[in-house]
């Protein structure tokens, strides 16, 4: 993925900045099923913070808002 891939990615707006979001979909090497990926990171005074759901892609998908609402209503320590 070259650098201009990664500039077009969507965000969101969470407490502290905005997260990107990166959606990856395969297939689970072990079970042979449909697998996905979603995270969103947040770089934010000095650090990253990263969250990730990962597994059955149904299940995944149904979790999206979930993890997404979790994220914006994260609190963050003050950076120093």
């Amino acid at each position: 993925m070259a650098d201009a891939d990664l500039a077009n990615l969507p965000t969101i707006d969470a407490s502290g900045g905005k997260a990107t979001l990166i959606e990856l979909s395969g297939t689970d090497a072990r079970t042979g099923n449909s697998a996905q990926l979603i995270s969103l990171v947040l770089p934010r005074g000095g650090q990253t913070w990263f969250y990730k759901l990962m597994g059955d892609a149904n299940l995944v998908e149904q979790q999206k808002d979930a993890l997404v609402t979790f994220v914006q209503s994260a609190k963050y320590p003050d950076a120093h």
